[in-house]
């Protein structure tokens, strides 16, 4: 596993990560880099807009997002109703599964499943507005009204977040501190 796939859930390795990553890790750096929300309005706002106008989705969709430079899979759509808008970038869908995989194409390396989900394919960009779960190795978060970018590699959960993990280690030494 390398690259990108490591980094999909950025925020969530910070916190979860054992050894050198979380002592690498500044919340201050990722907190500053994280603070606009503008793109995840523009997705909330579309999302409702798409879901108005989705009244003949296609079902059993599958397609994939993004592709290696050698044409391997790199990210894949799979949704059990969507609608592809011509005029944007945009994928409205529900009881969609968004997957990761590997430069070999044949290992996933995250999965995030969602009731509904807008995807910005120019972008890479996606927001949940239902319920979501997301895996990445033995890790999974899961919550409602969910942003996610796969170029920035990032999540945000906005409400209701779970957060359960294996294997990982969490030194809250300077939250005890008094």
């Amino acid at each position: 596993m390398r690259g990108g796939a490591r980094r999909f859930l950025v925020g969530l390795a910070g916190v979860l990560a054992a050894g050198a990553a979380v002592a690498a890790f500044s919340s201050e750096r990722w907190l500053a880099e994280r603070a606009d929300d503008s793109d995840m309005l523009r997705l909330r706002a579309a999302f409702a807009e798409c879901a108005k106008k989705a009244v003949a989705p296609a079902e059993n969709v599958s397609m994939v997002l993004e592709a290696y430079p050698d044409g391997t899979v790199k990210s894949r759509i799979t949704a059990a109703r969507a609608t592809i808008f011509p005029d944007s970038s945009y994928i409205w869908a529900e009881q969609i599964r968004l997957e990761q995989f590997d430069e070999t194409g044949t290992n996933r390396t995250a999965r995030l499943d969602a009731e509904n989900c807008l995807v910005d394919r120019t972008t890479k960009t996606g927001w949940v507005d239902g319920n979501a779960n997301m895996v990445y190795g033995a890790s999974t978060v899961k919550g409602r009204g969910v942003y996610f970018s796969l170029t920035r590699e990032f999540i945000k959960i906005f409400s209701q977040s779970e957060i359960r993990t294996k294997g990982g280690k969490i030194n809250l030494g300077r939250l005890n501190k008094k």
